[in-house]
């Protein structure tokens, strides 16, 4: 059985009476902190409990996530995140939090509502007008728009076998990686180029006056791109810092010929994935900043590439996943329900 997350603790003062605080331990990293409420210097009953833990618990948690990013925080070394490093830190641990205190149920539900989301963004930005319904209607239940062109909707069904793909990857970012990841977004849309690096040189990034690497020189700097994200990693360098530098690099960097923008979306937030951070929407609207966030590094502003990026996260993803901590972290579980925090604690 999966521990309780709330304990009560007493406090004996050295005069007057014990004092009653419930507790939530928190360790990340090695460290160990505790994060309390006071209850009073009466001895909570057992149902007295109950109600504090419902009552207090979002505090708890929301606390706990404080502590533990100024632990992680300081763990990091970085180029350009400067302050917004603990804000960062706080963004991937209440991300952590809130899928901890989720039903497993609720956690299919929130991925899948998420995917479609996020699959109707990377191809929207793009140029793609399918909308986040039809999106919806295509992905889940297999209704194709009658008014869109059979590419569109190749662009977007396609991600089904990418969803698969990095479900079940375990792996780092390579080569084989990548190109796996090309030939299943191009499929039924270029047969002869897909999961194929480029041998031509006439190609841009649409909207955008950047000069891109010569085909000759493709596999080697995208192998030594690879190369240097990792190191970096080893060397302790922000994960989230180094996957935004290493998505600018893949796109000055253009491997393919088509579908580098959602190949390189894909690995972006793959890589965020792994670090524990919440993924990215990139949305339609999110075009012209996305584009400006591009033409920051090639101007080799990259504290300004990489702000876009953080701001882009932070602004998604931090209100939202405060108020839901809020909302799970009071739910009362009926018996035998599972969260994913017990489902991780009994194997």
């Amino acid at each position: 059985m999966a521990r309780k997350p709330y304990r009560v603790e007493v406090y004996y003062p050295t005069r007057g009476r014990p004092k009653y605080y419930l507790v939530k331990d928190v360790a990340i990293g090695g460290k160990r902190r505790k994060v309390r409420k006071y209850l009073g210097v009466d001895q909570p009953t057992g149902d007295d409990v109950t109600r504090y833990r419902k009552e207090y618990g979002p505090w708890l948690e929301t606390q706990a996530v404080v502590a533990k990013s100024r632990i992680t925080a300081a763990s990091f070394q970085s180029r350009y995140l400067g302050g917004f490093l603990e804000a960062l830190e706080a963004v991937k641990h209440l991300n952590e939090s809130v899928l901890s205190l989720l039903t497993i149920n609720e956690v299919e539900t929130y991925e899948k509502d998420f995917e479609i989301s996020y699959i109707q963004g990377t191809t929207s930005i793009e140029g793609n007008t399918l909308s986040l319904r039809q999106a919806g209607d295509l992905l889940t239940n297999g209704i194709a728009p009658k008014s869109k062109s059979l590419r569109e909707i190749n662009e977007v069904q396609n991600f089904r076998r990418v969803i698969q793909y990095r479900r079940s990857f375990k792996g780092k970012v390579s080569l084989d990686f990548v190109r796996t990841l090309h030939s299943m977004i191009m499929a039924n849309i270029d047969l002869e180029s897909a999961g194929q690096f480029r041998r031509i040189d006439d190609v841009g990034i649409t909207g955008c006056d950047l000069k891109v690497t010569p085909s000759s020189l493709v596999q080697e700097e995208l192998s030594e791109a690879i190369k240097e994200y990792y190191t970096r990693l080893e060397q302790g360098y922000h994960p989230f810092e180094e996957a935004v530098l290493f998505h600018y690099r893949f796109e000055m960097i253009h491997p393919f010929t088509d579908g580098n923008g959602r190949v390189g979306r894909e690995i972006l937030n793959y890589m965020l994935m792994k670090a524990h951070f919440p993924r990215l929407l990139f949305l339609g609207q999110h075009r012209t900043e996305y584009l400006d966030a591009l033409r920051h590094g090639n101007r080799d502003q990259f504290g300004k590439l990489v702000l876009v990026f953080v701001h882009l996260l932070i602004g998604q993803r931090q209100k939202i996943l405060e108020e839901r901590l809020k909302v799970v972290a009071s739910y009362q579980r009926k018996s035998g329900q599972l969260t994913l925090s017990d489902f991780v604690d009994s194997n």
